[in-house]
C-alpha cells in the first residue's frame, strides 16, 4: 500500500492554524468594533475656539444647527474631514480643523472670513478673495464695505488689485469706493468722493501698475491747475492720460506777461 507523502500532514495542520488566526482576527475586530460603538466612547463636550482672538460672527446657535443636522459618530468612529467640511458650511467660517481629546471631547478651532466689501451678485467678498453668503450688515463691523462689480471669477484677481491701488493711491489720498472689471478685463475705480479712474486692461502684464503709477507722479499738476481733485481720470491712452474738470470748474484764462 502506498503511503501518502511526508508533507501533507504539515500542509493540512499549517491550514488549520491558518483558518484559526483568520477566525481570531474576525472575532478580534468584531469586539473592537462593538467596544467602538458603546455610549461611553460618545463626545461629551465640543469646545469651539477661534483661531485668533474671539470669534465675531459665527453664533452658537448657528454651530449647533450644523452639529444636529449633519455631525455623527464617537470618538473612535468620527470621520475629522467629514466633521470639518460640516463646521466649514456654517456663515463666516472661512476654515475649520477638527481633533480628538481623549476620552470624550472635540476640538473645534475656526477662522473667519473677514468681510472686505460686496460682490455685484450680492455675496460678500473675504479679504483674500472668497466669496461667501453672509449678512451684510454683520460684515461692515470691519468698516465700509468695497462695491466690486463684475464676474464672479475675478474675485480673487480683484482683491488683490484693490489692495495693490490702494496703497498706490494712498498718498494723494484717494480712497476706493467700488472697484469694476468687464468681461474683457478692463478694470475701473471709483473713489469714495465720487472721483472715477479709468485703467483699461493689464496688456501686458504691469501695465495697471505703471498708469497708475503715471496718475499718482502727475496728480500734484492736476490739482494745481484745477484747483480741485478731477472729477474722472483716463489712463487708457499709450502716452498718458486726460483728466475732466471737476463739476462747475473752469480754468481760468492765461495771463498774458507783459513784454
Amino acid at each position: 500500500m502506498r503511503q501518502p507523502p511526508a508533507t501533507a500532514p504539515r500542509l493540512m495542520e499549517l491550514a488549520a492554524r491558518l483558518c484559526f488566526g483568520m477566525a481570531l482576527l474576525v472575532a478580534a475586530g468584531t469586539a473592537v468594533a462593538w467596544v467602538a460603538q458603546r455610549p461611553a466612547f460618545d463626545f461629551r463636550s465640543i469646545e469651539v475656539r477661534a483661531s485668533e482672538g474671539e470669534l465675531q460672527h459665527v453664533s452658537q446657535a448657528a454651530l449647533r444647527s450644523a452639529i444636529a443636522r449633519q455631525l455623527a459618530g464617537n470618538f473612535f468612529t468620527m470621520r475629522l474631514d467629514d466633521a470639518r467640511r460640516v463646521f466649514e458650511t456654517v456663515p463666516w467660517v472661512a476654515g475649520a480643523s477638527v481633533r480628538r481629546v481623549w476620552p470624550d471631547r472635540l476640538l473645534v478651532t475656526l477662522t473667519e472670513h473677514r468681510a472686505l466689501g460686496v460682490w455685484s451678485d450680492g455675496r460678500v467678498v473675504s479679504d483674500e478673495g472668497r466669496l461667501f453668503v453672509a449678512n451684510i450688515a454683520e460684515a461692515e463691523i470691519y468698516g465700509p464695505l468695497v462695491s466690486f462689480d463684475g464676474p464672479p471669477q475675478y474675485a480673487a484677481e480683484a482683491v488683490r488689485r484693490f489692495q495693490e491701488f490702494a496703497a498706490l493711491l494712498a498718498p494723494l489720498s484717494i480712497e476706493i469706493a467700488s472697484m469694476s472689471v468687464s468681461e474683457r478685463a478692463s478694470w475701473s475705480l471709483k473713489a469714495v468722493d465720487g472721483q472715477r479712474i479709468e485703467l483699461g486692461r493689464d496688456d501686458p502684464p504691469g501695465q495697471l501698475r505703471e498708469r497708475i503709477e503715471l496718475i499718482t507722479a502727475s496728480y500734484p499738476q492736476m490739482l494745481a491747475k484745477f484747483g480741485a481733485p478731477p472729477s474722472r481720470i483716463d489712463a487708457r491712452y499709450p502716452n498718458g492720460l486726460a483728466a475732466a474738470l471737476p463739476a462747475g470748474t473752469r480754468l481760468a484764462p492765461a495771463q498774458n506777461k507783459k513784454p
